[in-house]
């Protein structure tokens, strides 16, 4: 099974599934390796009573992650209409990373 599966919306955003992670345990372990590797300029999150969402911002671009998704799992949200080539490269190399990493 691949690691992550990549859903482009009728928005323009791409959306991209993180299989087989899913839950508040998971997103947190992300936000950590996020917060540790990436050293993003901004990290947040927030809690409710459906799931873990927030975002972070490198390099001046904004990523969405979520401990669930319309695909059960946890994801990661960007707007690529507002993206260079060269940033969309640039996310996709930051969430490869990501879950590199907590795949140990």
């Amino acid at each position: 099974m691949e690691k992550t599966t990549s859903h482009e919306l009728k928005n323009g955003n791409i959306l991209v599934t993180v299989n087989g992670y899913s839950g508040e345990e998971d997103f947190y372990r992300m936000y950590d390796i996020i917060k540790e590797t990436l050293t993003p300029e901004a990290i947040k999150y927030g809690v409710d009573s459906m799931c873990v969402d927030g975002s972070f911002i490198k390099d001046g671009i904004t990523v969405r992650m979520s401990s669930e998704s319309a695909f059960d799992d946890m994801c990661f949200l960007y707007d690529a209409k507002k993206l260079t080539g060269e940033d969309i490269k640039k996310v996709e190399n930051w969430i490869e990373t990501i879950v590199d990493k907590v795949n140990g």
